[in-house]
């Protein structure tokens, strides 16, 4: 793991507890609100950063098989566009 992966790691939870609250009807326009938030900030990444967020995304993924599909796909569920 490099540094940084672990603030990817804490963002991931954030984005899978999101989701959750989204599907399950509790505060979801709330949790809505928080995953477009997200996006948007994530959205303002240059393709340098955009680039490094994704091999961060990729390594943690490697590193938890049974999430993998699911972080691999975070970007595109995010409307962030793969580089």
């Amino acid at each position: 793991m490099l540094q940084g992966d672990e603030v990817v790691r804490a963002l991931l939870a954030a984005v899978a507890t999101l989701e959750d609250l989204v599907k399950v009807g509790r505060d979801s326009q709330m949790a809505l609100s928080a995953l477009e938030e997200i996006a948007f900030e994530l959205g303002k990444m240059d393709s340098t950063e955009s680039r490094r967020f994704v091999e961060a995304l990729e390594r943690v993924a490697a590193a938890e098989p049974d999430r993998a599909a699911w972080i691999q796909d975070v970007p595109s569920a995010l409307g962030i566009e793969r580089i």
